[in-house]
């Protein structure tokens, strides 16, 4: 992620479901407890569950809920690094803020558009918009 200062704007871009991010929030928390529990115990089958539970969860996200291709493939370990941040930035409530830094819609069917300091940031796209 490091050398890449893109990967961390595709990251958010690849995870705008809400459904997905929170998928890849509980596989990485899941991930981190049975690595923790696993390694407190020795206990090889927590060891083995926890890779298959973290990217089992996020993988679900992706194929089912978003709809695209994990970035695991291409960068496994930025891609690690990068659930953990997305992780940490869920739970202590910041991860809208980097959507908003990059300026992603942290949501589909949301577009942000260039506006007015006084006009509102994200407008719902409709179908039967004629707007052009």
């Amino acid at each position: 992620m490091a050398t890449d200062p893109n990967f961390w704007p595709d990251y958010l871009e690849q995870h705008r479901n809400p459904t997905n991010r929170a998928l890849h929030v509980a596989g990485t928390l899941s991930a981190a407890a049975l690595l923790g529990v696993g390694l407190a115990r020795r206990d090889w089958r927590a060891l083995v569950a926890a890779p298959l539970v973290g990217y089992g969860a996020a993988w679900l996200g992706h194929f089912l809920v978003e709809r695209n291709r994990p970035k695991t493939l291409d960068a496994p370990l930025a891609s690690l690094a990068a659930d953990v941040r997305m992780a940490g930035l869920a739970m202590t409530g910041q991860l809208a803020r980097e959507y908003r830094r990059y300026g992603i819609p942290d949501r589909p069917g949301l577009v942000i558009r260039q506006r007015p300091p006084s006009a509102p940031a994200l407008e719902p796209v409709r179908s039967n918009d004629r707007r052009g």
